[in-house]
């Protein structure tokens, strides 16, 4: 997610205010349309509440065909093996046209910000012909010809299930974009991610590939006008980042090609969003590493390995921003891992006053909203890359190097608890490392102090 800079004080400002790149297309803007009595087949009316709402069923697949100058989607979703009849999608920001699925016309109903369906979730796919609409807000699609889905905006795009612990594999296609533009996004993902995962990027960018890695993956930084020169000097050492990562903590699994691209949230703007394998930046941070490596470094922990519950933030956030300050002074220099903890440590003296939180309410899951409950805040990020620091000055750094390899490699592609990589470290190691979590995690206050 978006890691706070001291360069830009507003971490969420543009939303809360590869594969081949695809051809180029026209299309028209479609006419917004408002609303949200239930509706059936056609825009028939069904009684309301008629349709059961059933969200258990997890999306095991989703192809997903987006264009963006009609505004209109066609998603071809496959459930997880399932006894429910009926099957529920968060679509709060779409339009939905049609659903059916392999034996024809279904029952459907929107209603209170979702789409119920009246079909077995072992029945094969459900298709779903719909519009979305431009976000003013950005967050869905946005009117800068990027997306932003995190944390639970995935309905303003596509029917979905906004649960960070919901992956699936998915394949996509884009369509409809003004020429001379080009549009950045995967064609697929092979392996199984959060939902906020799926991206695209349209603009008149230039890509360039940096290089190789040791494990055959390119790595590629792609730039809007006037941005090369940001580009590559906060690129400079992404190649022998990611590498150190794919060495140290696991095979990459989001296929064989990735790039930091730009994206054009606006000056207020900072950080980046975890968007595997084409993870987008500010344009204002291009020229930062820690910003490139950070979001890189999600390919491993909240992404690769999802999280459970929004409770479990910290185990993406936090071990991230540890994991980037680890790989950047591995792949460079003490003195640059030295400042990039400086300006961590400037970080949380600048927040902690106003918002202090406990970063690991670990008691529920699936109770906190992120947002509203204040968990989305630099303080989490930054105290839980302190606290990780701190359990690596008991261990050593090259120890807990393996720790996190070892819980990568059991929980990648599935949602874990910070908890379990609490467990984990003390099962390799033999060190508890709970009373450190109990100071930086779950207390309020400064542990520095």
């Amino acid at each position: 997610g978006f890691l706070h800079s001291l360069s830009a004080p507003l971490y969420l400002a543009l939303a809360l205010a590869g594969a081949p790149l695809a051809a180029c297309d026209d299309g028209a803007a479609a006419d917004p349309v408002t609303g949200s009595e239930p509706s059936g087949p056609g825009g028939g009316k069904e009684d309301r509440g008629g349709i059961p709402a059933d969200f258990a069923p997890r999306v095991a697949s989703l192809a997903l065909h987006l264009d963006v100058g009609e505004l209109r989607g066609e998603a071809q979703i496959e459930l997880e093996p399932s006894s429910a009849q009926t099957v529920s999608f968060e679509a709060g920001g779409l339009d939905i046209d049609d659903v059916w699925d392999d034996a024809g016309e279904v029952r459907w109903e929107v209603r209170d910000g979702a789409l119920h369906v009246m079909h077995p979730a072992n029945a094969g796919p459900v298709y779903v012909d719909y519009r979305f609409r431009v976000q003013p807000g950005g967050e869905g699609w946005a009117k800068n010809g990027s997306t932003v889905l995190w944390p639970t905006f995935c309905g303003n795009l596509f029917p979905c299930h906004p649960d960070p612990a919901d992956g699936f594999p998915f394949e996509l296609a884009v369509s409809g974009y003004g020429e001379g533009l080009t549009a950045i996004y995967p064609e697929s993902l092979p392996a199984e991610a959060p939902p906020y995962t799926l991206a695209v990027a349209v603009g008149k960018y230039t890509c360039e590939d940096l290089g190789q890695t040791g494990n055959g993956t390119t790595v590629a930084v792609c730039w809007l006008p006037r941005g090369k020169t940001k580009a590559l000097a906060g690129t400079k050492p992404l190649v022998l980042a990611f590498d150190w990562l794919e060495q140290h903590i696991g095979t990459y699994t989001f296929g064989d090609r990735v790039a930091s691209v730009a994206a054009a949230w606006g000056e207020s703007a900072a950080g980046g969003m975890e968007h595997h394998p084409y993870w987008h930046v500010a344009t204002t941070e291009m020229d930062l590493p820690i910003t490139h490596v950070h979001e890189a470094t999600h390919g491993w922990f909240g992404t690769g390995v999802r999280i459970a519950c929004w409770e479990d933030f910290v185990l993406s956030e936090g071990t991230t921003s540890y994991l980037a300050a680890r790989a950047l002074g591995a792949v460079t220099d003490r003195a640059t891992e030295r400042a990039i903890w400086k300006e961590y440590g400037e970080t949380l003296d600048a927040v902690i006053d106003d918002e202090d939180v406990v970063v690991l309410p670990d008691g529920t899951c699936g109770a906190v909203d992120l947002l509203a409950d204040g968990l989305f805040t630099n303080v989490l990020y930054m105290k839980g890359a302190f606290f990780w620091r701190a359990v690596a000055g008991e261990i050593g750094a090259d120890v807990l190097d393996a720790v996190f390899a070892r819980f990568y490699e059991r929980h990648v592609g599935e949602a874990a608890r910070m908890q379990d990589l609490l467990d984990q470290v003390r099962e390799d190691t033999g060190f508890d490392p709970e009373p450190l979590a109990e100071r930086w995690l779950r207390t309020l206050g400064d542990p520095r102090d």
